[in-house]
């Protein structure tokens, strides 16, 4: 683990709780992020990136124009761990201009704020190569927050039995890759307690679609017509212990992170992501949604409906 080098793509309160972790534990970051900074993440709870802090501290070095984030958070990075000292490094360059031998050199890829097709690439660049690696991408939303894990089709591990007791080699099962996940259409999404999609999954999903887009539409009639493609009615966005109106969705969808959830969130992942470079503990298989009302954190099963 102390080899590996994880890659974070685009910087949101979840994945930067996520990556502080980590450094502290002695991973290497690599921050891919060509956003402008501050704008970016002017709103961003995150426990040692403050967007005002360093805007003040990149003005006076006369840094500010024309920043990206990955650029802006070196430093604070470095500061995490010193033991990492010119291990940790930046890419500036957008998701489009990298190659797909990029993504294959990290021994982990931690994204938010993907598209569905840029997430669909990566994941079909790490299938090209014989080595499991995982591939997460979450995102949080108010109180709820979602990632959908991909460990790779080769991916082996050791189930914990008791106190250093390890089970014999074992691998993920079933197994569905990043892009078949997003494949599987929502209204297929189901499970043995859940009759239809989760609805912190069809939120999540929604939310991917909408931040995807550079000249967003006015928030409520662009999921109605999402649902009406999706083949799924406003019943799957209802909660019974909070307003889930398509208005309070639009407030959401705007300024979309609550710090306790970045951060509880972001320990859980942050937790996955070192049983995959262990390969100790099973790893949850393919959905974590998490729920601020009850801090409950469960899994949900994606899988491809063969025909």
């Amino acid at each position: 683990m102390s080899n590996a080098r994880v890659l974070f793509i685009n910087l949101t309160g979840v994945t930067c709780e996520i990556m502080k972790n980590l450094v502290l534990a002695g991973v290497a970051a690599v921050v891919c992020d060509s956003r402008p900074y501050p704008e970016a993440v002017r709103e961003m709870p995150c426990s040692f990136f403050h967007a005002e802090d360093m805007e003040s501290a990149a003005s006076e070095n006369g840094s500010s124009n024309n920043c990206t984030v990955a650029k802006s958070v070196q430093p604070k990075v470095e500061e995490l761990n010193p033991l990492l000292a010119g291990r940790n490094s930046i890419e500036e360059r957008p998701i489009a201009e990298l190659s797909d031998d990029f993504f294959t050199q990290f021994d982990a890829i931690v994204a938010s704020r993907l598209t569905v097709e840029e997430a669909k690439r990566i994941s079909t660049s790490l299938q090209k190569v014989e080595e499991g690696k995982l591939f997460i991408v979450t995102d949080t939303f108010g109180f709820d927050g979602c990632a959908h894990l991909d460990f790779g089709a080769t991916h082996k591990f050791r189930r914990e039995l008791g106190k250093d007791i390890l089970s014999d080699l074992m691998s993920v099962d079933p197994y569905l890759s990043m892009a078949d996940m997003l494949d599987v259409p929502l209204e297929e999404a189901k499970g043995r307690w859940d009759k239809s999609a989760p609805r912190i999954l069809v939120l999540h999903r929604l939310l991917m679609d909408y931040w995807s887009l550079v000249d967003k539409p006015a928030f409520v009639k662009f999921a109605q017509n999402w649902l009406d493609l999706n083949k799924l009615s406003t019943s799957a966005l209802s909660s019974d212990v909070q307003d889930c109106s398509l208005d309070t969705l639009a407030d959401i969808a705007q300024h979309p992170e609550v710090s306790p959830v970045c951060a509880v969130l972001g320990g859980i992942l942050g937790n996955e992501v070192i049983k995959s470079l262990t390969g100790k503990g099973e790893p949850a298989n393919n959905v974590m949604m998490f729920s601020g009302f009850d801090g409950g954190c469960r899994s949900f099963l994606l899988e491809k409906n063969e025909v």
